[in-house]
């Protein structure tokens, strides 16, 4: 990806930002970054905001006295459509990737960072294309990535409240796909499926 363009506290507000996909008040914004583990004070995320701001990618409202609020500035990032629409259908989707055995979970998940290392690749090859659009990208690429990993945090989930047996599964399936794939890679002969 393109040199880093905003500094991690940046990304990281920025992000929940995204994730939120609504405006934010400042006092609820900073409530929600502590709550995450981002603690700062509110003279601290004030400067990170307006940094945000200066890069357009927030647009900041005052309404009334004390009532500041925050939200992405959508039309900055316009090409982020086809990921607002992939992270749509990917969070209502929680309750079908619950539902699954842990084995499918897995392969779930070696989909999805198919899926994600792909829009990668494709933002990498844009920022060759197009470089005055780094900036972009690399916005861009963060939301995605932040985005999809949100299915490995959904299996450590799953793993962490299931029995040892479940667990063993999981690592177990995860162990004989990379097997297999090195196999394919390297052209070795395939591993036998795991029992």
């Amino acid at each position: 990806m393109p040199k880093r363009l905003l500094d991690e506290t940046c990304e990281k507000i920025f992000s929940v930002l995204l994730g939120t996909d609504k405006k934010l008040r400042f006092n609820m914004l900073h409530r929600t970054l502590n709550q995450i583990g981002l603690e700062m004070s509110k003279p601290t995320l004030a400067k990170h905001l307006n940094h945000l701001k200066k890069r357009r990618l927030l647009i900041r409202r005052k309404e009334g006295k004390q009532n500041v609020t925050y939200q992405v500035n959508w039309k900055k990032l316009e090409h982020f459509g086809e990921s607002i629409t992939v992270r749509r259908k990917l969070l209502k989707s929680k309750e079908d990737f619950d539902a699954v055995p842990i084995e499918e979970q897995v392969i779930i998940i070696h989909d999805i960072l198919a899926l994600r290392n792909l829009y990668r690749l494709r933002l990498e090859m844009f920022s060759i294309i197009d470089p005055s659009k780094n900036f972009e990208h690399s916005v861009q690429y963060l939301f995605t990535n932040r985005l999809f990993e949100i299915f490995k945090t959904w299996l450590l989930e799953s793993c962490h409240k299931n029995k040892t047996e479940c667990k063993e599964k999981a690592l177990n399936t995860i162990e004989y796909n990379i097997q297999r794939y090195q196999k394919i890679l390297f052209k070795e002969q395939t591993p036998a499926e795991p029992s």
